[in-house]
This record gives C-alpha cells, sequence and structure tokens, in this order.
C-alpha cells in the first residue's frame, strides 16, 4: 500500500486541545475510525481497538460516490453522456409501453437524485433489478423532484457495466484505485443477482482508501501530477444540482445534492456519506479531508463534532504546542471500544468452564454453545448445526480473532461475514462477552447469567440496541 504522507498536527495547523475535543466526541459517538488530511498530509489518525488501519471497513452509501466518479471516467472517455436517456442502454429490458416520465429518465437525474420518484423501487427481492426499476412508476417530471433512491444508483452501475464491459470496481480499478493505491487484498464491492456492482451500497475499503478518495476530489481529479479526471466533473459531482431542502432530517441533509455527493452546512463542504456514520468530508477553503467509519445509531454525530470541534481549531499558519501534541498523539494511540468491565475469574466460573449447553430456540439461531477458561482469556464457541466458531476473548483486552464470523451471528441485516475482536469480564454470576465485527457497523454484546446446570442471556446488538434473548442447558 502506498501511504499519503505525514505530519503532526501542529505542523498541519491543527490545534492540538481542539483535535482532543474531537476525539473525546467521537469516542462517545461511537466511531471506529479517523484520519484527517490537511495540506495532502495525514495530521491525524487513529482508529478504535480492535478496529485497524489494515482492515477494510463496509461503506454503506459511501460507495455511491464512487459510482458518481466511475460515470465521470465513461463520460471523459466518451462512452456516455449526462443527458443519455436510461431506457437507450437497455432496449431489450424495457417493458411495452415504459411510464411516460421513464422515458424522460436521463443519467443525471439519476446522479442527482432525482428520478421524480417519491419512494425508491422496491426490487431487491427479484433476480431481475434493472427490469424492474425500468418498469417501475415515475409519477413526477424527472429532475423536479429530490429522492433519495439508492436503486438510481444502481442503474448507474449498470449503465457503466453495460457501456464498459466491466463491472465498476474493475473499471475504476486502473483509472482510480490503483494510481490512489487503493489496494486492499480484499477490495471487494457485493454484487446483485444480475452480477452487477450494486453501487448504491456494498463496497469495503480501508480508512485510508477513503482519505485518498476525499484527497482526489480536494485536488480536482489531479493525483501525482497527473490530471485523471476532468475537472469539471470533480465541480458538478461536489456543487448542488438539485434542490434538497424539503429533505427531512438534520441540517447537513438538505443542503443541496450533487453528483452523488451531499452539501454540507459550512460554506463549500460535501461530502460523501453511508449508513452509521462512514464519510468522505471534503473542505477546499481549509485544505483538509475528514474520512470516518462509524457504527452510529445518529449519524448526524459525528458531522457536528467536525463542526463544533475541529474546525475551530484549524488554522492557517503553523503551530507551536509540544505538550499538548504529545497528549493528543498519545489518544490516538490508545482508542478503543469501551471494553466490558469486571474481574478476570470468580466462584461462578465452576459453573461454566467447560461445559456445553443446548441453546433454545431463539433469532439468532444458534443451537449450542461452550465456554472454556484459559489462561489469558475466555474461550467462546457457537454453532449451529454443522457451522462451529470458536471466538477467544480478552479480560481487559481486546483479542482479535482472524476467522470470518457468519451473518447468522446477528440478525441486523449484515450480511457479510467479518473478523471479530472480543473481550470479557465476570461479575458473580455472569459473564459479559463484546463482539465488536471488525468490517461492519456492529458490536454484539452477550450478558449471560449462569445457574445450576443452564444459563439465561440477553444480547445487545449495536449501534440500534437490536436486543435478543438466549437460554440454554448443559448438554
Amino acid at each position: 500500500m502506498k501511504h499519503l504522507p505525514r505530519t503532526t498536527p501542529c505542523q498541519a495547523g491543527i490545534q492540538p486541545r481542539a483535535l482532543s475535543q474531537f476525539l473525546d466526541r467521537l469516542s462517545e459517538n461511537g466511531c471506529h475510525s479517523v484520519m484527517i488530511v490537511r495540506h495532502g498530509q495525514v495530521a491525524a489518525e487513529g482508529w478504535w481497538q480492535p478496529h485497524s488501519p489494515e482492515e477494510s471497513h463496509v461503506l454503506y452509501s459511501l460507495s455511491k460516490s464512487f459510482v458518481s466518479t466511475a460515470v465521470g471516467f465513461a463520460v471523459q472517455e466518451g462512452l456516455l453522456h449526462e443527458d443519455d436517456r436510461v431506457l437507450d442502454f437497455f432496449p431489450d429490458l424495457l417493458p411495452s409501453p415504459p411510464c411516460a416520465n421513464m422515458e424522460k429518465l436521463t443519467v443525471r437525474h439519476m446522479l442527482c437524485m432525482g428520478t421524480g420518484q417519491e419512494e425508491e423501487p422496491d426490487i431487491r427481492q427479484t433476480r431481475e433489478w434493472r427490469k424492474n426499476f425500468l418498469a417501475s412508476y415515475i409519477p413526477h417530471e424527472p429532475g423536479s423532484l429530490f429522492h433519495y433512491n439508492s436503486m438510481a444508483t444502481y442503474m448507474l452501475s449498470a449503465v457503466v457495466q453495460k457501456v464498459t464491459g466491466q463491472r465498476v470496481l474493475d473499471y475504476l480499478r486502473p483509472r482510480l484505485f490503483e494510481p490512489l493505491g487503493i489496494d486492499a487484498p480484499d477490495l471487494h464491492w457485493e454484487q446483485s443477482p444480475e452480477g452487477i456492482d450494486c453501487g448504491g451500497w456494498g463496497l469495503f475499503l480501508r480508512t485510508e482508501d477513503i482519505a485518498k478518495m476525499g484527497q482526489f476530489l480536494l485536488q480536482k481529479g489531479e493525483w501525482e501530477g497527473k490530471q485523471l479526471l476532468m475537472p469539471d466533473w470533480i465541480q458538478k459531482a461536489g456543487s448542488a444540482q438539485i434542490d434538497n431542502s424539503l429533505n427531512a432530517g438534520w441540517l447537513d441533509w438538505y443542503q443541496g445534492y450533487g453528483y452523488q455527493f451531499w452539501m454540507c452546512s459550512q460554506e463549500g463542504v460535501f461530502r460523501g456519506d453511508g449508513a452509521k456514520g462512514q464519510y468522505c468530508v471534503v473542505m477546499p477553503k481549509q485544505d483538509m479531508v475528514v474520512a470516518m467509519t462509524a457504527g452510529l445509531s445518529n449519524m448526524n454525530l459525528n458531522l457536528e463534532a467536525i463542526w463544533d470541534c475541529l474546525l475551530p481549531g484549524v488554522q492557517d499558519e503553523a503551530l507551536c504546542d509540544e505538550e499538548a501534541e504529545q497528549a493528543v498523539l498519545k489518544k490516538l494511540q490508545s482508542l478503543q471500544i469501551p471494553l466490558v468491565k469486571g474481574e478476570k475469574a470468580g466462584p461462578s466460573v465452576a459453573l461454566w468452564n467447560n461445559h456445553t449447553y443446548a441453546v433454545g430456540e431463539n433469532a439468532m439461531g444458534i443451537d449450542r454453545l461452550s465456554f472454556a477458561m484459559e489462561e489469558n482469556g475466555v474461550v467462546l464457541t457457537l454453532a449451529r448445526g454443522a457451522q462451529v466458531f470458536s471466538i477467544k476473548a480478552g479480560h481487559q483486552v481486546w483479542f482479535q480473532n482472524h476467522l470470518a464470523i457468519p451473518a447468522w451471528l446477528c440478525t441486523s441485516g449484515e450480511y457479510f461475514d467479518s473478523e471479530v475482536g472480543a473481550c470479557y469480564a465476570i461479575n458473580g454470576d455472569t459473564m459479559d462477552v463484546r463482539l465488536s465485527f471488525v468490517r461492519t457497523t456492529l458490536c454484539e454484546t452477550f450478558c449471560f447469567r449462569f445457574v445450576e446446570n443452564g444459563f439465561f442471556a440477553k444480547v445487545d446488538i449495536l449501534p440500534d440496541h437490536e436486543t435478543h434473548t438466549l437460554a440454554g442447558v448443559v448438554l
């Protein structure tokens, strides 16, 4: 991986005390990683353990901004135009007849979420997403109404694949990813049943990859002295192309929408974002980029932290505050998702150590569960049928389990596998085990209460506090 150059907060003109306050807010909110780039250099970076620089993280709708960039490359290469009709790309999939407003729908309308639809077409339960999108009804003139629409972004992905003969992921590799050094071995984009990158979601990248994308946008498509993408496209993408002032929600969600980018309440600032707090925030006036991953139920919180804490501490000149800088650099090295609190061992260990339990019916599908105490941790083994996963949890430390944990461990709509960090603590007859799925937004806490020959458990899944219960008896 080719890294961005590094500097220090003071050299970059960022007040250490402002940065420290910013980090405190992020810790309160449920942040997983942050990287701040100023004047083209990384001024601050941190990962909340067990998250790490090497791990890719789900981007959700931040994926959309990469689709916009792929469309820009295709326009630059003369393969399509913003004013091309969507129907013209898929003549073999057209309904008979298409609705009148669908006939008017263009690439530009989909880029700025101006399809004219009041609801996103519900087509994911089918195998023919394109065909069913084209058959959906559009009640309003395209371009007259903003409505956030992930399936429109999917159609943009389909258009790019149609005109290039490549998935968006593969099309972007030589044009964007390779020049920027975005080369994670697990670089991945989820696909539809049609074999098309989902576009509106499903891309996994590392935090520094997100920061590189932001810097690429800040430099208007230039990288290491080469103009990769025409500046005009970046200007359009990062400027308001449609009025979204009627969009419900927080202040930063109705400042205008570009080509798969949101305008922000701060002058000149725009961003790509994804559910649960995945951000690429581009600040031209400050010559700064902030990249973040997170697991938030209220994704506005970390944007507010930038405006309230970080921006007031950004100066034009380099600063000299060595003591405060060393303190904040130390804080950046010690970030972690909160550990569960309690003892390493206790009298209750005899109730569960080396016991296997049959688990009653539950939403997570777990049918067997066992515990084993080891010198440096507890091993929790979860099973459903022939699938068995042993997860080691550390006491007062996150233990990183380098195995892919499947979706059935949680019911929060995360359908991909992830490595997992784990910690535990014992309090009387209870044991808490916390699992952090490092490629996802999820953090899951099991609270086991042991009785003779059995246990009861409550499971809390963040960021949305989805809860489940388990009960088991000794086999």
